[in-house]
């Protein structure tokens, strides 16, 4: 399994976020998303890579088939699904970023790439948010379920206030209460200390950081150049 320095995956984040969303045509696009399909299997996550190739290929179809629909339709859906084809790299990195990175290292990487404290320490709680809070909603599903009403097609279309108070009310009260527990520990931790802070986690570039860097600056450039060079030939076309 490729294990990648957590700076360069810092950067690669933005540069990938260039990389889409500077590249709507469906070609480019599709090959940026089999460069990122390729470098998360790499990094040991060929199960989540799966699912979002089945998901941009169903994408994909419909995005094709629009222009058998109305105008109107055709118009709203070819929208909807272009913005929908365009984040699938992004989030499938993304979820590859969280799953093999720790919540500690990211923010040592973050402090060593001098990114602003804000930015950090709302990437850190986030982080750390979430996990806990997917927990949560399991306990209350569980819950859901011993009181006789889970969440089924049968019981939204005959008891759907009662679903929706049991969704609703249990989410608030604990996520309120987990965003006060993450800021006791981060109080706790001395996240508001103005001082330099230090770290126990060591981070060092290797030549397969270097590489893998290398790999994808250069194919952003080729992507961005194929890209102009197809906008121009089409306006001289034109």
């Amino acid at each position: 399994m490729l294990v990648i320095d957590t700076r360069i995956k810092l950067l690669l984040f933005i540069l990938i976020n260039f990389m889409v969303f500077g590249l709507k045509d469906f070609i480019l696009g599709s090959v940026c998303f089999a460069f990122i399909c390729v470098l998360s299997c790499l990094m040991g996550q060929k199960k989540i890579v799966l699912k979002y190739i089945i998901f941009y290929l169903v994408i994909a179809a419909i995005q094709q088939l629009c222009v058998y629909l109305p105008q109107a339709i055709e118009t709203i859906l070819s929208i909807f699904t272009l913005f929908i084809r365009v984040m699938i790299p992004v989030v499938l990195f993304a979820s590859t970023f969280i799953a093999t990175t720790k919540v500690s290292e990211l923010i040592a990487a973050m402090y060593s790439l001098k990114i602003p404290r804000s930015i950090t320490i709302t990437f850190a709680m986030v982080l750390r948010f979430f996990p806990t809070f997917s927990e949560e909603i399991h306990n209350i599903y569980d819950a859901m379920k011993l009181r006789g009403i889970a969440l089924s097609l049968r019981n939204v279309l005959t008891r759907p206030l009662l679903i929706l108070e049991a969704i609703a009310i249990p989410i608030v009260m604990r996520s309120a209460s987990i965003a006060e527990e993450l800021f006791a520990s981060a109080v706790t931790r001395g996240i508001d200390n103005p001082a330099q802070r230090t770290s126990f986690i060591q981070l060092k570039f290797h030549a397969k950081d270097w590489v893998v860097l290398s790999i994808f600056a250069a194919a952003f450039i080729a992507l961005f150049f194929s890209a102009n060079t197809r906008y121009m030939g089409g306006c001289k076309y034109d």
